[in-house]
């Protein structure tokens, strides 16, 4: 079952992923960089990238949390297609979850890295997906029951910060229904990250009392039974630009979140 997170203090301002020490300097380029992820250890990055003309999945990967990530590499054909992929996760039993855009507005995906490589990704089914709508930003925990609970968000195809999006959740492959609680609003809610204990959930929203286009909010409760607490904003990680997918680490203590078409990271003490 799981275990509760440890107590923390307030997040740092926001910084340049490519700040860290001895990051390469390939991680935002010139396009659109961002919807990343960490990994359960701390040592991948993964996001999507517009570099080649065309928006595909990435990862950058170190050997230690203490340092920067290296140079990006572009997953293979078993992932990125002639489509626009987005929005990678990466979750323990090395599965990564992502958007796939193909002749529909886009679904999730998973694929499983084996002694091969990564396999083909399968779509998954319709308890999560829906024809008509865009699901994204996966985010995985077990609950207190020992159940694996899925959480994205749908929103409608089009912009990608545009009225619409609402936080879903599928517990052990059931069929997926609305997040009880604080992460809904009649504007845009979308793209969470639930904290491995699934005691935290952190989105981004164009709720009332934002800063300008989509602000980092977040929500609390005590156990994995209740209903989200009430959203509170985080201005010291939300900006005038705009501020996408704030994911949160394994450990809790870093925070990933997509501004102004660059990747950037938050920490926070114990």
């Amino acid at each position: 079952a799981a275990v509760a997170m440890p107590s923390f203090g307030d997040w740092s301002a926001p910084a340049d992923i490519e700040s860290l020490p001895g990051s390469s300097a390939e991680i935002n380029s010139p396009s659109i960089d961002g919807c990343a992820s960490i990994s359960p250890d701390g040592l991948t990055l993964a996001f999507n990238s517009f570099r080649t003309g065309d928006q595909q999945i990435y990862l950058a990967t170190r050997s230690s949390t203490s340092e920067g990530f290296g140079e990006p590499e572009m997953l293979p054909a078993t992932i990125n297609t002639s489509g626009i992929e987005s929005c990678p996760t990466i979750i323990q039993g090395k599965r990564l979850y992502f958007t796939r855009t193909r002749g529909d507005p886009g679904d999730l995906f998973v694929s499983r890295l084996g002694p091969k490589g990564w396999s083909e990704a399968e779509r998954l089914g319709p308890a999560v997906n829906d024809p008509a709508l865009v699901e994204e930003s996966a985010s995985i925990y077990e609950d207190d029951d020992g159940r694996e609970v899925l959480v994205f968000s749908r929103r409608p195809a089009g912009p990608l910060v545009g009225p619409g999006g609402k936080i879903y959740q599928s517990v052990d492959g059931a069929p997926a229904t609305l997040v009880a609680g604080g992460p809904h609003t009649s504007l845009s809610d979308a793209r969470p990250s639930v904290t491995h204990d699934g005691r935290a959930i952190f989105w981004d929203s164009l709720r009332t009392g934002s800063l300008g286009g989509p602000d980092v909010w977040y929500a609390t409760r005590s156990n994995t039974s209740e209903a989200w607490g009430q959203a509170v904003h985080l201005p010291q990680v939300s900006s005038t630009l705009g501020d996408i997918r704030p994911f949160v680490s394994w450990r809790g203590n870093m925070m990933i979140v997509s501004t102004a078409s660059d990747i950037w990271f938050a920490t926070r003490d114990k």
